[in-house]
C-alpha cells in the first residue's frame, strides 16, 4: 500500500509540476512544427462566449496547444507506439476534415500551413491501425450510392466528414469514398456559372484525381471507390458547352512517372505538367515542351500526409520537389485584403522551409492574385482553384497576357465589392479553369464556397 501511496504522489507531483510550469511559461507557441500548422489563441473572454460555454471550449484548445514541450511529447509518443507496433504491411490513417478557414482577408503569406484544400489549418488527426489485409467490400447499389460492409478488424466510420489514409511501401494515398450528393453538388455549381456567365465566357472542368487511383496495390484496390467513375458521372450531368479537360487519362499514361508526393497528398510539377498538356489539348493548342523548362530539385520534403501521422516510414523516404522555373517574363501581385504586394511565381526562399510546396505562387496566390506576362495576345484566364492549382499555374504563362488566380476558401466581397461573375467582367476574362482535386469536388462544403461567390453582392439570388 506505501509503494501505491508513494507512485501515486509521484505521479500528481510530475502533473502538478508541469502544469505549473505550462502556467508560468512566459512564451507561448505560435505554430507546431510537427503539426506544421498554426495552434490556438488565447481566447478573449466575454460574457456571452462565457455563457455559451464557448470561452472554456477554446481556452481548452489554446492550453492544449501550449503545453510546453508539446511538439516533443509528440514525437516521443509516437515512437513509443512504433516501438511496439508488429508491422502489418499498412496503417490505415482517419483524418478528421476540420471546417473551412475563415477568410484571409489580410493573409500576409505568413501563416505556417499554407493552404491544405478544404481541411484548415486547426486539424485534428485520428489513426487507426489494422493488421493484415482489408476485407472491407463497397458495392453500388442501384441508385448508384454506395453501401459498405467491413469485416473486423477494420472500422470505418463512413460519416461523411472522414478521410483516409493507406501507408503502403514508403509513401501515403488517400482513399476515395464516393459522396453522390457532394457529386451533383459540383456539377450543379459548374451548371450555375455556365448560366450566370453565358457563352461570352468559357468554362473549363478539371478534376485532378489523387495518387490513390493509379499507386494502389490490386489487394487494396476494393478499398477506394472509382474515382475515373465519378468523373465520367460528372461529365455527363455538366453542360455540353463547359470544356472537360481529361486530366485522368492523361495522368494515366505517366501513372508509373513521378506524378505525385509520396508524403503529401498533391501532385509533382510534372503531373501538373500532363495535366496542363490536357488542357491546351482541350483549347486546341500546343503545349511547350518540357524541356524548355530549366528543372530545379529541392529535397527533403515532406508533406501534408507525414503531418497527418507522423509516420516514421514516411520520415525516412522524404519526397523531391522538381520546380520548373518559368521562362516568360511576368509581375505576379498578390493582394491581401486590398493591399497588393509583388511575389514570384515560383519562390525558392521557401525551399529552406518547412512547407516546401509554398515555393509555387508564393503561398497560394492571397485573396486574389494576378500574373502579367510579356505576352501580348489579349488572352485573360482565371483559375478557380484548391492548393492542386498552384503548381499548375506557371505552366500557362505562355498562353496568356493576364492570369488571375481565385481560392474560393480566401476570396473576398468585401474586399473588392464583386463577386465572381463581376470580377469576370471587371477585368475582361474570356476563360475560367475550374481545378480542383477529387476530395474537394467530393466535398460539398468546399464547393459551397465556389457557389457561394456566384451570388455575393448581387441582388439577383
Amino acid at each position: 500500500m506505501k509503494k501505491i501511496y508513494a507512485d501515486t504522489l509521484i505521479f500528481f507531483a510530475v502533473l502538478a509540476a508541469f502544469g505549473t510550469a505550462n502556467i508560468l511559461s512566459p512564451v507561448k507557441p505560435k505554430a507546431s512544427e510537427v503539426e506544421n500548422r498554426a495552434l490556438a489563441e488565447k481566447p478573449v473572454f466575454s460574457a456571452a462566449s462565457f455563457l455559451q460555454g464557448k470561452y472554456f471550449e477554446d481556452y481548452n484548445n489554446y492550453y492544449n496547444d501550449t503545453f510546453i514541450l508539446r511538439d516533443e511529447m509528440i514525437l516521443l509518443c509516437r515512437d513509443i507506439k512504433d516501438a511496439f507496433t508488429v508491422d502489418s504491411g499498412y496503417v490505415l490513417v482517419a483524418a478528421e476534415k476540420d471546417k473551412l478557414p475563415q477568410q484571409q482577408d489580410q493573409d500576409d503569406g505568413s501563416k505556417l500551413s499554407g493552404e491544405k484544400d478544404g481541411k484548415g489549418p486547426e486539424n485534428r488527426e485520428e489513426t487507426a491501425s489494422a493488421e493484415g489485409e482489408s476485407k472491407e467490400r463497397i458495392t453500388e447499389t442501384e441508385a448508384g450510392e454506395k453501401e459498405q460492409t467491413s469485416e473486423p478488424g477494420l472500422e470505418l466510420e463512413d460519416d461523411g466528414n472522414m478521410g483516409y489514409w493507406l501507408l503502403v511501401d514508403g509513401k501515403a494515398v488517400e482513399l476515395f469514398r464516393f459522396n453522390k450528393e457532394a457529386i451533383d453538388y459540383y456539377a450543379e455549381t459548374m451548371n450555375m456559372y455556365h448560366e450566370k456567365l453565358g457563352d461570352k465566357v468559357k468554362l473549363y472542368s478539371m478534376i485532378a484525381p489523387t495518387a490513390g487511383e493509379f499507386t494502389l496495390m490490386k489487394r487494396y484496390r476494393n478499398m477506394s471507390d472509382s474515382q475515373n467513375e465519378a468523373i465520367v458521372y460528372i461529365n455527363g450531368k455538366l453542360h455540353p458547352d463547359i470544356k472537360v479537360v481529361d486530366v485522368f487519362d492523361a495522368l494515366s499514361k505517366h501513372k508509373d512517372e513521378y506524378i505525385y508526393f509520396k508524403t503529401d497528398h498533391h501532385w509533382t510539377a510534372l503531373g501538373a505538367y500532363y495535366a496542363y498538356e490536357a488542357f491546351m489539348k482541350t483549347c486546341g493548342e500546343k503545349a511547350v515542351p518540357l524541356d524548355r523548362y530549366e528543372m530545379i530539385s529541392v529535397d527533403n520534403f515532406l508533406g501534408s500526409a507525414y503531418t497527418k501521422t507522423l509516420s516514421k516510414e514516411l520520415e525516412n523516404n522524404p519526397d523531391m520537389i522538381q520546380v520548373y522555373m518559368p521562362f516568360t517574363k511576368n509581375r505576379f501581385t498578390r493582394y491581401s485584403g486590398n493591399t497588393p504586394k509583388d511575389v514570384d511565381v515560383i519562390d525558392l526562399s521557401y525551399a529552406e522551409g518547412k512547407d516546401k510546396y509554398l515555393i509555387f505562387l508564393s503561398s497560394g496566390g492571397g485573396t486574389w492574385s494576378v500574373i502579367q506576362t510579356e505576352v501580348k495576345n489579349g488572352k485573360k484566364l482565371l483559375i478557380m482553384k484548391d492548393s492542386f492549382g498552384n503548381a499548375i499555374a506557371p505552366f500557362f504563362l505562355p498562353h496568356y497576357e493576364e492570369i488571375y488566380i481565385i481560392d474560393s476558401r480566401f476570396y473576398s466581397t468585401a474586399n473588392t465589392k464583386m463577386n465572381i461573375p463581376q470580377f469576370i467582367e471587371h477585368h475582361g476574362i474570356q476563360e475560367v479553369a475550374f481545378i480542383h482535386y477529387m476530395e474537394d469536388v467530393n466535398w460539398a462544403e468546399f464547393m459551397q464556397t465556389v457557389r457561394n461567390l456566384l451570388f455575393e453582392d448581387d441582388n439577383t439570388r
